[in-house]
């Protein structure tokens, strides 16, 4: 079961936080360059083309991904063992003179010492789901796409290769959550929903596949740093159903140069392992910008509600029944749950922006049901 009180227990004076995205494509040096500028401390870029985990970092070079990958889709059968496509050219008669003669150099600059870093890919392309089916798994080392796909005239599909996961997103999922780094850290995030025209019911189905699905992106920036895909409107509706949903703020495609939607990820620890524990728990908070405005504390005892930032910002408090409380403007909301009201409420969540910047954060959710 995903966690009802995700905050609860947390010793806000002395909490560690950590700044990731779970959703980021970041597959060059300058790319790499402005993430950890703009403050990236936790890793997990979702690159495809081919939907390969970069990772480790540091073993990943210009052309790593047009020479061999670790494993890879044929037939629609995931393959848990190393591919070398010079070798498959040769077996199809294909030009391997396309084939780089060498790994080549290293593709990131030496990263801070302080940078966290863990598995992770965008797939998509369900054979069972239409096209904008988009997805994420922080912590998996599933792989399900390749260099020669999209875009190369369909070299590889004499082999069984072909653009995507080419499986039914059941059978997908069970790769990505079979694939985890750590079984209890890290999940399944569905992308860009309002992009991705999910309706809600397809959206609790996957939820109701493994609790390791761990919820959709509520803010997703487009590259042009812009809300291109909201889907609040989606996560409060499915949280409206009883189901826990965490909600992401993602930073899809670094744009204009900058590095904005992130996770404030609260480890118990400064590990890789530990912040993937806290996706899972979700023990953090989103922030559409990553500057100007924090949550000192999020708290919720059964029926108190108590959120503090550190300046003055327009607080929300929302409920499956709309906006419940509105601060205009202040640093702390507190609300008490009237005890003739506690039924008509399944869920609570809070919103905190700072008009002058434009930053906005997002709690998760507390259940009540």
């Amino acid at each position: 079961m995903r966690n009802p009180n995700p905050y609860k227990g947390i010793d806000w004076s002395n909490q560690i936080r950590v700044v990731g995205s779970t959703h980021l494509h970041c597959s060059t040096a300058k790319e790499f360059n402005i993430a950890i500028r703009d403050g990236l401390e936790f890793a997990t870029f979702s690159n495809y083309y081919p939907s390969a985990p970069y990772y480790p970092l540091a073993s990943i070079r210009e052309n790593t991904f047009r020479r061999h990958q670790n494993a890879y889709i044929r037939n629609g059968k995931a393959v848990h063992e190393p591919i070398d496509f010079t070798e498959v050219f040769k077996e199809i008669g294909a030009d391997t003179s396309i084939i780089p003669p060498d790994d080549g150099a290293p593709l990131f600059p030496k990263a801070p010492d302080y940078l966290l870093e863990a598995p992770n890919a965008e797939h998509h392309f369900f054979t069972d789901f239409n096209v904008y089916l988009h997805i994420t798994s922080p912590g998996s080392l599933f792989t399900s796409g390749c260099y020669y796909t999209r875009g190369r005239n369909g070299i590889l599909d004499p082999y069984g290769i072909s653009i995507g996961t080419q499986m039914p997103w059941r059978e997908a999922f069970r790769e990505m959550l079979d694939g985890l780094m750590i079984p209890d850290g890290g999940g399944i995030i569905i992308n860009h929903p309002n992009w991705s025209h999910l309706p809600v019911h397809s959206i609790c189905e996957m939820l109701d596949f493994d609790d390791r699905v761990l919820g959709l992106e509520a803010i997703n920036f487009d590259s042009n740093s812009t809300y291109c895909a909201s889907g609040e409107g989606q996560w409060d509706a499915v949280l409206g159903t009883g189901r826990q949903c965490f909600g992401f703020c993602t930073q899809d495609h670094i744009a204009n140069e900058t590095f904005n939607g992130r996770s404030i990820i609260l480890p118990e620890e400064r590990t890789a392992e530990s912040c993937l524990r806290a996706y899972q728990q979700g023990r953090f908070y989103g922030a559409a910008l990553g500057h100007g405005l924090n949550f000192e504390c999020i708290e919720f005892d059964g029926r108190t509600i108590h959120v503090r930032t550190d300046k003055e910002a327009v607080i929300l408090l929302i409920s499956n029944q709309g906006v419940v409380v509105e601060l205009w403007t202040g640093r702390e909301l507190v609300y008490t749950v009237p005890d003739e009201e506690r039924s008509k409420h399944v869920f609570f969540r809070v919103t905190a922006e700072e008009l002058n910047c434009h930053e906005k954060l997002f709690t998760q959710p507390f259940m009540l049901v």
